[in-house]
């Protein structure tokens, strides 16, 4: 079958889109990903050494040409409230300063109350002074009314906003009980309303960006979305492989254009994702509401993330659990790469966390524990993203306060071909997600098989998914339910020798026992065998 996925990255640092491509290739498929380009990977086409081709989309000249032609459609609207509300300002000045208008009657007033206390007695002075204390401590009551309201009104709306930590919250109780299966699992609902369409959204929200607010930018991920139609058009696939949320628009206009199968790859629960721009969380609910149930195969990262798709999206098909697993490969010794880019000596024990630098990922806090390790540990942040400046901020105050040098040092990310290479230089690897929210609570990242394979133990949160692997096949440790500095560098100095080669043992027995050969491989040609007489006809 001649393939086509579709993903908003530039494909390089995908594991999991490389690894799904490379299997269906082999497989005697056709495969071509459709990406970004951007500033890290310009290249148009790439050709991998098995025969997947990777086409990256120039997407943002055209977008950004059609966003300025339909701009005043757009700006429109804006500017006609901008114009009512200067009106309104000025007919309201001109009512307020006119003869015989409210300021000129309320100085009138003034004047007269002058007049009036220039003749009062002592009596009238006491009256007015007991008049005054009574509406102070009045105000005062009322003042304090209205703010215990006003509080409990935040209080409603973080618990709103914290929405997605409820349904953690709930789902951790509930497994605990032993009954989720049998539960009405909760959904993340999405706030936009069904009858609202696309393009209102644009008018409504866009204008809190021009005005420096952080909104999302409906407008460029529809442009976006069209440009990368048309080139999938061009491929005229037999099947479309959405990976992502945001790509669902796009898989569904191909299916409905060529009458093809449409595969959705979810790799997280977006509606829970760590974003916090304006809408967009309730952007992703909309997209799997209106197309979720239009696939025609489906695929979940774990388990806990394929029971919630199943409850909150009943009409969807049933999911294919594929995890993050890597391909079993054999090891190199390790040739001491990690140690010199960092500009460590070999002895040097090396606390790596490899990856992006995202909120909500407990990266603050891990910089902060490496001033508290032992003198004969570093942590190594490996990756990339937009805290990296707030990372490296903290790193250096730390530093400047406790007189640690070396504590933490960053390098670049690696080549997904050479990353088992670096991670080998490690001495223990580390995932401090927080659990703030329902994603983060059930995730399976790539770094949870990257490390192992490199005979890295893990240092993770104890999250359901993450804490089974550890304790099943005893490949690392699980840090405290509340993630501090001071509890990760304890784990960390309290660790043996004896305890880090067990856990080494432990991380052989996992990788030989779920990796993408072992496992997941299978269940992806599984999938797509299904598919395979309607391609044929």
């Amino acid at each position: 079958m001649n393939i086509c996925m579709i993903v908003h990255n530039n494909v390089t640092r995908d594991g999991r889109v490389l690894r799904e491509a490379n299997s269906l290739q082999r497989a005697g498929h056709s495969v071509t990903v459709l990406g970004l380009a951007d500033a890290d990977v310009a290249s148009p086409v790439e050709y991998l050494d098995n025969g997947v081709r990777i086409f990256r989309v120039f997407w943002l000249a055209n977008a950004y040409r059609s966003l300025i032609l339909s701009a005043v459609f757009r700006v429109l609207p804006v500017l006609a409230v901008i114009v009512a509300i200067l009106a309104a300002i000025v007919w309201g000045l001109r009512g307020l300063f006119a003869a015989g208008g409210p300021v000129a009657r309320a100085a009138s007033w003034l004047i007269a109350i002058f007049a009036n206390i220039a003749r009062w007695t002592w009596l009238d002075f006491g009256y007015f002074l007991f008049l005054l204390l009574a509406g102070a401590a009045l105000a005062y009551v009322v003042w304090r009314a209205v703010r215990a309201y006003l509080r409990l009104l935040g209080t409603g709306a973080q618990m709103r906003a914290d929405e997605d930590d409820t349904v953690r919250r709930y789902a951790e109780a509930l497994l605990k009980e032993g009954a989720l299966d049998d539960a009405d699992f909760p959904r993340l609902k999405s706030r936009i309303p069904d009858w609202v369409p696309d393009w209102l959204l644009t008018v409504t929200l866009e204008p809190l960006e021009w005005f420096g607010g952080n909104a999302t930018r409906f407008t460029l991920l529809r442009y976006r979305a069209r440009e990368m139609t048309t080139v999938a058009r061009r491929l005229k696939p037999d099947v479309i492989h959405c990976h992502d949320c945001l790509t669902l628009p796009t898989g569904w206009k191909i299916k409905k254009a060529l009458g093809i199968p449409l595969i959705y790859d979810a790799h997280e629960i977006y509606e829970a994702a760590a974003t916090r721009m304006p809408g967009i969380t309730d952007y992703y609910a909309r997209l799997h509401r209106k197309y979720l149930h239009r696939v025609d195969g489906f695929i979940a990262v774990n388990d806990s993330a394929a029971l919630y798709y199943r409850h909150a999206y009943p009409n969807a098909p049933k999911a294919v659990v594929i995890r993050n697993a890597i391909a079993l490969t054999p090891s190199e010794p390790y040739d001491g790469r990690l140690h010199d880019a960092a500009d460590l000596p070999l002895s040097q024990k090396i606390l790596l966390y490899q990856g992006g630098y995202s909120a909500e990922r407990g990266l603050p806090v891990l910089v902060r524990a490496a001033s508290m390790l032992p003198d004969d540990w570093t942590l190594v942040m490996m990756g990339w993203g937009p805290l990296a400046g707030q990372l490296k901020q903290i790193a250096a105050q730390t530093a400047a306060r406790t007189g640690r040098d070396p504590a933490v040092r960053f390098i670049p990310p690696a080549p997904q071909r050479e990353l088992k290479a670096w991670t080998q230089g490690a001495t223990v690897g580390i995932i401090p997600y927080e659990g703030k929210m329902l994603n983060h609570w059930i995730a399976t990242p790539n770094k949870l098989w990257e490390y192992p394979s490199a005979s890295v133990p893990l240092v993770v949160q104890p999250f359901p998914e993450m804490r089974r692997v550890v304790n099943t096949y005893h490949c690392g440790w699980t840090l405290p339910e509340t993630l501090t500095a001071s509890a990760i560098a304890d784990l960390v100095a309290g660790l043996t020798p004896e305890q880090i080669s067990q856990a080494k043992l432990g991380c052989m027995r996992f990788i030989e026992a779920d990796n993408w050969t072992a496992r997941y491989e299978k269940r992806l040609l599984d999938l797509y065998a299904q598919f395979a007489p309607k391609a044929a006809a």
